[in-house]
């Protein structure tokens, strides 16, 4: 099957416009599509005419060209005449967005499992059904919400794949625009009676190559495809990161999952993840966290260039003892270790401040520059820190307040974390009045947290990211 028609298609068609109601799914995803995607688009309803300037056409063999994806948003008795029409007429690839399919059981069922014998025996690549399908920027979005009721995260490297349409456009979509997430593609699965988790997981490892990240949110692997998912994740050199619902009885009831056996088993689930290479994340936060830093070091400009951390051995820079206090508490928890300084050190940090914070400032570690901390002090205890070797990682918590420090120090700090090349991760509260400084270090692809805790996630995601690497890699050491 060839999964690329479902992302980057030349051309579609929609099936299911309505031209009465202008909030029906199929005729939503024709306009937005033909107004705001790049995707070249057709409209199919049984009496022709148009809507909005857009032709249509009574039937698919009326079309100007075979499209290469159709989108199906009509009852489920008739999607399979659709689906039928694929096989005759050679096209590619369907999203089916309606259910009434498998997961409401009977007919369903049976209905279901036509669907999957019509789409194999053809090699079209079906999504869904009981899906909201995909999101592929710039050229497809076929999410049957209109464009001002949702969030659009920006381009990036992150697939996402979603089990739940829902948890996609909310739980994922606004929150990867909040911490400026970026995806190369999200995918809706729904019933996945085709295309499953696994032909994604191969798809973007082996084909697609604006991924680097491959994220998925589970309720269960497909019946029979786990080893075969776990086997993909293995052998992908992409990082491979796995959310699940469903891990408790209660969650197994909600899903109502045919696979939720493995799913409900926490300690079966995670020793499985685990032994194959699978990042499995304990919470939404920091599944958000591992996927923030590590689409932020996977654009080509790479600030920290090769380097990797290794033993988690941190130093942290802060201008609020209170905010270093906090991190040094959660350090052991998530298996870093502060560094500490000889005397020697200590007196070189002493002398590099302005005369007033020195006689204040705390040179232990973490080190707290305090308020009377300048724009210039900062930057220069960075490259003091980026010159000790056993030092990996520099936690900043940078906290604008103090008066001294001016709306230029994102910039400043980026200068030397570009220079140096050592790897920083920096805590900044998310306020409108302080965007400035995060922005100005984000296009400088140093990763910033609004949450202490997001901060020390994010450098133990880079320690587990390669101690992955390294298993992928052979290197007995890491076992």
């Amino acid at each position: 099957m060839n999964l690329e028609k479902l992302f980057k298609p030349s051309s579609m068609a929609v099936v299911g416009v309505s031209k009465s109601n202008p909030l029906s799914p199929g005729r939503i995803i024709l306009v937005k599509n033909q107004f705001e995607m790049n995707v070249k688009v057709h409209g199919i309803h049984p009496k022709g005419g148009e809507i909005e300037g857009i032709p249509l056409y009574e039937k698919l063999d009326e079309l100007p060209e075979i499209p290469d994806l159709l989108v199906i948003a009509v009852s489920a008795e008739d999607t399979l005449e659709y689906i039928q029409q694929c096989a005759d007429l050679k096209i590619p690839a369907a999203i089916i967005i309606g259910g009434g399919f498998a997961e409401i059981g009977g007919e369903g069922m049976k209905r279901q499992e036509k669907l999957e014998k019509l789409a194999f025996d053809n090699d079209i690549a079906v999504l869904g059904p009981n899906c909201i399908g995909v999101y592929a920027p710039p050229l497809v979005d076929t999410i049957f919400l209109p464009t001002e009721r949702i969030t659009r995260p920006p381009k990036g490297s992150v697939a996402l794949i979603s089990q739940s349409g829902g948890v996609l456009i909310d739980q994922f979509f606004v929150k990867f625009k909040e911490r400026n997430i970026g995806v190369s593609t999200a995918v809706s699965i729904g019933n996945r009676a085709v295309v499953d988790e696994t032909m994604l997981l191969e798809y973007f490892s082996k084909v697609d190559k604006e991924t680097s990240n491959i994220a998925f949110y589970l309720e269960g692997f497909k019946d029979k495809r786990a080893r075969d998912f776990l086997k993909a994740a293995k052998e992908s050199e992409d990082t491979v990161i796995a959310f699940f619902g469903g891990i408790t009885e209660q969650g197994r009831i909600a899903t109502q999952s045919h696979t939720a056996s493995l799913a409900g088993n926490s300690k079966i689930l995670f020793g499985a993840l685990k032994q194959y290479h699978v990042i499995h994340p304990h919470s939404e936060r920091e599944l958000l966290t591992y996927l923030k830093v590590y689409d932020v070091l996977s654009q080509k400009k790479q600030p920290f260039g090769q380097k990797r951390i290794v033993y988690g051995n941190v130093a942290i820079l802060s201008v609020s003892g209170g905010h270093g206090v906090i991190c040094s508490d959660m350090l052991q928890k998530y298996g870093l270790t502060p560094v500490r300084f000889t005397e020697e050190e200590k007196k070189q940090m002493h002398d590099i401040l302005n005369p007033v914070a020195r006689e204040i400032a705390s040179f232990n570690n973490p080190i707290d520059l305090t308020g009377s901390v300048l724009d210039r002090d900062i930057e220069n205890m960075i490259s003091f820190l980026s010159d000790i070797e056993r030092i990996e990682c520099i936690i900043l918590l940078l906290l604008p307040y103090p008066p001294n420090i001016s709306f230029q120090i994102g910039r400043r700090i980026a200068n030397v974390v570009v220079s140096k090349k050592k790897p920083i991760i920096a805590f900044l509260p998310y306020v409108e009045k302080y965007s400035l400084i995060i922005e100005s270090l984000e296009l400088s692809n140093i990763p910033v947290f609004h949450e202490i805790k997001e901060a020390v996630q994010a450098v133990a995601a880079l320690k587990l990211r390669t101690r992955i690497y390294n298993l992928k890699k052979n290197n007995i050491f890491w076992e």
